[in-house]
């Protein structure tokens, strides 16, 4: 009798383990049919993509490969009851099961496919805009504005904001830049400093010789030639007719010497005016990454 009792306890404990394994294994795939703008990261970098669901962010796997038809996949019940998608940065070798605050794209379920942009992640530009003054306050050279760049308004010497741009979430940054060529040639990207708000100094002066106070306002006096020589210059850049233009990068930077894909505010190439001239920043939304993933 004891044993039959075992035997009859070890198939209903078997039947349980099958039934119940039904619902781990059931999986559905969810696809990256397009992807548009998204740059190859640095080593040490890589994209994630996480599915919304149930108000939790439930990883679906790492990428560097930027083709399209990428596969991921998660429990059936997760990914139908799933509101979005979201791509993230992440460290290569972070081990944390977190979602990083750098998030560059998301976007809602309609229907099987979500259309991700940077809109849901770091806010809309489309009131964005922008000027600029070639100009160098903080030495007492009045002959030198076409070397520095400051993102202000000259306002008859009462400086005013020159960007109009949304705040950003935690774990971007906004950041200046002009690029030039140096004595060899060589395309250089300078940049003018990191900063979250239009009001306000930028965090580097790097290539400024400071005498006197520098504007409340992010910009750049490129006239430090002991700084300058190194990256091959032999005498300060000239900016006009140069590329300014502002970028949002990822906090942290991977790549602190290349400015990231997402560009929102460009001048191509700026004219001769200088100081107290200002120059108009053009709404670059053709630099902004998007993707369309399906579930299925």
């Amino acid at each position: 009798m004891k044993k039959l009792n075992l035997i009859a306890l070890c198939a209903a404990g078997l039947l349980a383990a099958c039934s119940g394994s039904d619902d781990t294994i059931d999986r559905t795939t969810v696809t990256l049919e397009s992807v548009t703008r998204l740059e190859q990261l640095p080593a040490g970098a890589e994209y994630q993509v996480w599915l919304v669901s149930g108000g939790e962010n439930i990883s679906l796997g790492r990428f560097r490969n930027l083709s399209n038809g990428q596969q991921f996949s998660a429990l059936t019940g997760q990914v139908d009851n799933a509101s979005g998608i979201k791509i993230s940065i992440e460290p290569g070798n972070d081990p944390s099961p977190e979602i990083s605050n750098t998030v560059i794209l998301s976007g809602n379920f309609n229907g099987n496919s979500a259309d991700l942009s940077i809109e849901g992640s770091l806010g809309s530009f489309s009131n964005a805009s922008g000027v600029f003054t070639l100009w160098t306050p903080a030495d007492n050279n009045t002959s030198n504005n076409q070397n520095g760049v400051y993102f202000l308004r000259p306002n008859s010497g009462n400086p005013q904001a020159g960007l109009n741009l949304p705040n950003l979430p935690s774990g971007w940054r906004y950041e200046g830049w002009a690029m030039v060529k140096n004595s060899s040639n060589q395309d250089v990207m300078l940049s003018t400093g990191r900063f979250n708000s239009p009001n306000g100094q930028d965090e580097s002066a790097a290539y400024t010789t400071q005498l006197n106070t520098i504007p409340a306002y992010p910009g750049e006096d490129f006239t430090n030639m002991t700084i300058l020589s190194q990256i091959g210059f032999n005498s300060p850049p000239d900016l006009r007719l140069k590329q300014i233009f502002v970028s949002v990068e990822p906090e942290p930077d991977f790549d602190y010497a290349k400015p990231f894909v997402i560009q929102p505010l460009i001048n191509p190439t700026a004219g001769n005016g200088l100081y107290p001239e200002t120059q108009n920043l053009q709404l670059n939304t053709l630099s902004f990454p998007r993707a369309v993933v399906s579930r299925q």
